[in-house]
Order: C-alpha cells, then structure tokens, then sequence
C-alpha cells in the first residue's frame, strides 16, 4: 500500500499530460520513489517519469507497489489540478481503484477520483541507456517553437550536426522550415563526438510530449545516426522526465 501528497497539483500535471499521453496504460512503480516507465503501443516512444521521495509532503509507503492504471480516467483526474491543489495517490492492498484526491490547501476542499487499476504487480521494462554523440542544451520555450513551427509545414524533423552548429529543417511541397542552433543562439551547450550526423523523426511525436516541457527550463536533447533521440527535463524538485523518440528510416 502506499499514501502519496504531491504539493502543486498544476505541476504535477504539466509533467504528466504530455508524458503518458502516447501510452495506452499507466504502470507506477512506488517504492523509494514513484516511477512511470513504459512504451507506447506503437514502441515509437518511452517515456520515463522519476519523482523522489523528497518531492512530495507525504510518502507513506510498505514494501514495494507495482500497479497498472487507466491512462484516460488518470489524466482526467489530474486535468482539474490547479496550483492551490496538492494531489494526493492512495492504493490499498486487494484494491482495484487507485484513489485520487484534489485537494484545496486554502479551504481544505476534496476532491476524490478513482482510477481503475488493470494490473498488479506487473514489472516495469527496463530502461534505455545509450551513449548518444550529438548532446545539446536548450530552453524549453524555444525547442517547443522549433517543434510547433515545423509541424505547420510537414511530418517529419530531420536534424544535423556538422561544424558545429545544429541544423533543423522540415520539408513539404512548396514548403520548408529551417533552423541553425548554435551555442548561446539558443543553445546553452553543445557537444560532439563525431564531425557529422544527421537523423529523422516523427513531428507527430515530438508534438504530444512537448506538452510537458512547459514543466522545466532547460531541455537536453541528444541524437545519434538514425537513432533514438533523448530528451531529458530536470523539473527542479529532484523529478526527472525522459523521452526517448525512435528515429524515422
């Protein structure tokens, strides 16, 4: 069983709506920390959600929880968050509802969902770890422009690296975007292993996870030949969000 109150419901939600909209279901991993890793059905995109322990104002736990939620009734539940709201998760043993509360931290107001729980116990897939040769730091808002403006012209990113600069560009009949990232326009940091690279990916997925980029500053973004791309968000209370987008062949 596990008793969890998250402090600010609108930030709870800023990481979630984004990072489990690709999956079809929700498995939670509570036990020194509540942890979300899974694949969306079409194995394009895993997301990875860690928040610490120490994030949250209550972390009542025994023994180690893995369960398995309905991705719609939980980000319904969390859709009403506001800022004044903490979040509270609670699963009892035997239970098949995870409980869900909203609650006001001026007037004390609750309230409650249920989320219904599809499986118990079930191990979550392991995570990626890949040494990527292209790595780059960038602001949030403008990684989230770059995505958005590309989409407007086609469906699908091809990036490249090569004297180092960061190129981005999105064709379409009659149409092109493009852009060239460099250190301090925007980049925060730039490194890289090999002279050139260059990699596709899907706009469509870049599109639904940056929802929760609006949850940090900073985004690391690192890419390889054809490989997945890595998208990592810091979110600042220890918490830690990470994508990883297959590439397009």
């Amino acid at each position: 069983m596990f008793k969890l109150t998250y402090p600010v419901g609108s930030n709870l939600k800023k990481i979630m709506q984004g990072a489990v909209k690709p999956l079809d279901e929700v498995p939670i991993k509570v036990s020194d920390s509540f942890l979300i890793r899974a694949l969306s059905p079409d194995k394009n995109t895993l997301t990875e959600i860690n928040i610490p322990q120490t994030a949250f104002d209550v972390f009542d736990v025994e023994g180690e929880n893995s369960i398995v939620v309905d991705r719609d009734q939980f980000l319904k539940s969390l859709r009403r968050a506001t800022r004044r709201d903490s979040v509270t998760f609670e699963f009892k043993d035997e239970s098949r509802y995870l409980n869900l509360a909203l609650i006001n931290t001026k007037t004390g107001a609750e309230r409650i969902y249920q989320v219904e729980i599809r499986e118990i116990g079930q191990e979550l897939i392991q995570s990626l770890n890949l040494d990527l040769p292209i790595k780059f730091q960038i602001p949030t808002d403008d990684l989230k422009a770059i995505i958005r403006n590309a989409k407007i012209v086609g469906e699908e990113l091809e990036i490249i690296y090569k004297e180092g600069k960061v190129e981005i560009s999105c064709r379409s009949e009659n149409k092109m975007f493009k852009q060239i990232l460099e250190f301090g326009k925007p980049l925060l940091n730039l490194e890289a292993k090999e002279s050139m690279v260059t990699s596709k990916y899907d706009l469509d997925l870049l599109k639904t996870v940056a929802v929760s980029f609006d949850a940090a500053d900073v985004a690391n973004v690192e890419f390889g030949p054809s490989l997945p791309m890595k998208i990592f968000l810091d979110i600042g209370d220890g918490s830690t969000v990470v994508f990883w987008i297959a590439p397009r062949v």
